[in-house]
């Protein structure tokens, strides 16, 4: 079948951020959504090399192929800039090969079908909320407001190979496409996103959407892609192409072909961000001393504690791996999820910050203050659900 698309494309900083995280391509065949996380700078980063490595590719190289070039790319990015550490990005995207779509998925942003009137999620959020209403531990209503909502189970660039869903769909004429951030999907009610991606005209759909989710708080960055399907003759990648990548420069991005560049509409931001920026990794309990304590035994018992602690950490990550190991601790006053093991050695900190949740370390009890010190060792999903479990009850 013969299929034309009506598309467009548009992001914004919300109400409450001091920066735009968030990037779209809207490059027919390709379309994209990513919403970065790690902070200023850092999010930006990745969602920008997330758009521009899918934007760059071959059409006939996979597109999940490309999605696993780009979750690479961050990674390695990220561990050679240590002020980088712990970005990643969520990425939704498809590519139409004539009626045909082969889609790509990874976190929380969303793909929605509009058909005959009826709104249909494509995508499932890959998040601790949603595993939690899968486990039957929580339900829909309750993960809609749990504090939790925004933390991620999977995401772009945080792990060497990233899991990511892949699947086909066929499109028919009417149908009505909607890519979008959780800055869109959260504060907007679906009903609401089916009534006004259904609107004629792309460009003031796009618009709706955004100042709807704005109307409702705007707390996150919003970006909202819409593409309708209309019969007619094949899609041509001719035609006009637009592509967002908040707030990194050309500089910082790899070309993508024949791309033209736009700016995201923005709105001064007028308090903190809701998802705090990462902040510089705190300084790891160090075994050393003040280095005027001269005292030769002193010192040779203060190196056999530091050989000791790291014989220690090694053993307790010989099963689970260095690479593999988190725990759970204070990060900036919030509950964190670092990588890696809670140490300095010779001045070199052996962790990284891997996700920062909401919960103020003031609010737990002691029994939970007491989990959080303790500094265990786990695999990531046991580390992101103790993070989950302190001072909250799913």
């Amino acid at each position: 079948m013969k299929l034309s698309v009506r598309h467009a494309g548009l992001s914004d900083i919300g109400l409450h951020r001091t920066s735009n995280e968030d990037a779209f391509v809207t490059q027919p065949p390709l379309f994209v959504v990513a919403d970065g996380m790690g902070g200023a700078q850092a999010g930006e980063v990745a969602s920008g090399l997330a758009v521009t490595t899918l934007a760059a590719a071959e059409e006939t190289e996979p597109l999940v192929a490309a999605a696993q070039r780009a979750n690479a790319r961050i990674y390695e990015h990220a561990q050679a800039n240590e002020d980088q550490a712990g970005m990643g990005t969520t990425l939704t995207a498809f590519r139409l090969h004539g009626s045909r779509a082969e889609f790509v998925h990874i976190g929380d942003s969303r793909a929605y079908l509009l058909r005959d009137g009826l709104l249909e999620q494509l995508t499932e959020d890959h998040s601790l909320v949603v595993q939690w209403v899968r486990e039957g531990t929580m339900t829909a209503e309750e993960a809609a407001v749990n504090r939790f909502r925004s933390v991620l189970s999977r995401a772009l660039g945080t792990e060497p190979e990233a899991e990511i869903d892949a699947f086909d769909f066929e499109f028919e004429p009417g149908d009505v496409v909607v890519l979008c951030s959780d800055g869109l999907s959260g504060p907007v009610a679906p009903a609401t996103i089916a009534d006004l991606a259904g609107r004629s005209d792309p460009e003031e759909a796009v618009h709706l959407l955004i100042r709807d989710a704005k109307n409702h708080g705007g707390p996150d960055n919003i970006t909202a892609v819409v593409v309708q399907f209309h019969a007619g003759d094949e899609l041509s990648t001719d035609e006009p192409v637009t592509m967002s990548s908040a707030g990194a420069t050309t500089a910082e991005l790899p070309k993508a072909g024949p791309v033209q560049s736009e700016s995201a509409s923005v709105t001064e931001a007028t308090a903190p961000a809701l998802r705090s920026p990462r902040a510089s990794l705190p300084a790891a309990t160090s075994v050393l001393t003040d280095a005027t304590d001269r005292r030769p035994h002193h010192r040779v018992l203060k190196i056999a504690a530091v050989v000791l602690i790291a014989l220690a950490a090694l053993t307790m990550v010989a099963g689970i791996g260095l690479s593999r190991a988190y725990y759970v601790a204070d990060d900036g006053g919030y509950v964190a999820v670092y990588r890696g093991v809670p140490f300095e050695i010779g001045g070199i900190g052996a962790h990284r910050l891997f996700m920062r949740t909401l919960t103020p370390v003031s609010a737990l009890s002691l029994d939970d203050h007491q989990r959080l010190d303790a500094h265990d060792l786990m695999r990531k999903q046991t580390a992101m659900d103790r993070a989950a479990g302190l001072g909250a009850q799913p």
